[in-house]
């Protein structure tokens, strides 16, 4: 089927998605990069037709779950545009993201971070909004923090590279914190209203997931082939839908990365293979790519300062064994994944196993948004 990306559009022209839909209790869009014009008015018109149309009332992005909870207060009361901080990864700077938070809060939808915090390479949000929860052991915070603020940066690689210049027994120290900040929190009488005491709880095992992604990279790199199929942070987002599906009153759309949501992973387990799990045919994977056009990629940059940078590349004409080439047509198409078709886009490379998509949504043309060249500032 064809349709518009036009935000504005009548919805008619996605109607035939509602009997591909059926049931499905979460319906995932994904995008092969980052920072594209084009997908997010493609998930812009697919959450207007979801949410307007089908039921659903709550929307999940690929995003830190605590900075979310900035989010979630300006939904209720804030004025003017998002705040910056409210997402991780810049997407609330992005100006077409800002577009569909505005969207989301005029129509009164739920919003939710998915993501461990801090741009996967600080604890101490968290560490903040815990010592302001009631009944909290603030004393065990604060040893937890002073190790935590030993690798915190507003970067992941740098993050991880101090992480791992930490003495063992520094490393052991924080997860020992976490373990015993938990035990106390757990073991202490509920001392604020029920919503608020499962929001830290959360929030607590995030980052003790932080930590344990951070241990578990730390031994792939020294060589274990058993931590390097670990995917923590995976994990951890399909633990935070659990979460979120267990408080929702109606159905739920994630936005997240294709290689997040789809179904099967080659290497390891993804979100899309744990939602695949405990939902079954209750979940929907779309896939979004493109036939032609420019994406930022990623490249590693010694001297930037998060020590890798983002440039925009031209993207090659898609193989014969391409979703894109069996999807051309020169407008917005979705459909099955083609038979016969072996790979789909990743940011300017392909994966295969396109299959692991229930639907493919494919646009002409990519065009990288402003936020999209970057190399940390």
């Amino acid at each position: 089927m064809h349709f518009t990306l036009d935000p504005a559009a009548p919805l008619d022209d996605l109607e035939p998605l509602a009997g591909l839909i059926g049931d499905a209790r979460v319906v995932a869009i994904g995008e092969s990069a980052h920072f594209v014009r084009e997908y997010h008015l493609l998930r812009r018109r697919l959450i207007r037709f979801l949410t307007e149309r089908h039921g659903f009332t709550t929307v999940a992005f690929e995003s830190g779950f605590s900075e979310g909870l900035t989010m979630r207060d300006w939904m209720g009361d804030g004025v003017g545009d998002p705040p910056e901080d409210g997402m991780t990864y810049r997407f609330a700077r992005c100006a077409e993201m800002r577009d569909l938070l505005h969207y989301l809060k005029e129509r009164g939808l739920e919003y939710w971070g998915l993501d461990l915090p801090g741009d996967l390479g600080s604890m101490l949000t968290v560490l903040d909004h815990l010592d302001e929860h009631p009944g909290i052991d603030h004393e065990t915070v604060s040893a937890v923090r002073r190790h935590a603020a030993k690798f915190a940066s507003a970067y992941t690689i740098p993050a991880f590279s101090a992480y791992r210049e930490m003495a063992l027994i520094d490393r052991d120290a924080l997860t020992l914190g976490l373990a015993e900040l938990t035990a106390r929190f757990d073991s202490t009488p509920r001392r604020t209203d029920a919503d608020r005491h499962a929001t830290a709880r959360h929030e607590l095992r995030l980052i003790t997931l932080l930590d344990q992604m951070l241990r578990a990279q730390t031994a792939a790199v020294e060589g274990s082939a058993a931590h390097a199929r670990l995917n923590i942070r995976d994990g951890a987002m399909a633990a935070t839908a659990e979460w979120i599906l267990n408080r929702a009153e109606g159905r739920v759309i994630i936005a997240a990365a294709n290689s997040h949501i789809q179904r099967r992973h080659p290497m390891f387990d993804v979100l899309g293979t744990h939602l695949s799990a405990a939902l079954g045919d209750g979940y929907l994977a779309i896939g979004v790519t493109c036939e032609t056009g420019r994406v930022a990629t990623r490249r590693l940059a010694p001297d930037a300062p998060a020590m890798a940078e983002a440039v925009v590349v031209d993207l090659a004409p898609p193989p014969e064994d391409s979703v894109e080439a069996a999807l051309a047509s020169g407008r917005p198409t979705i459909a099955r994944p083609p038979a016969g078709a072996r790979r789909i886009r990743l940011l300017d490379t392909y994966a295969e196993q396109p299959d692991a998509f229930d639907l493919i949504a494919c646009v002409p043309v990519s065009t990288p948004t402003e936020q999209a060249v970057w190399a940390g500032a």
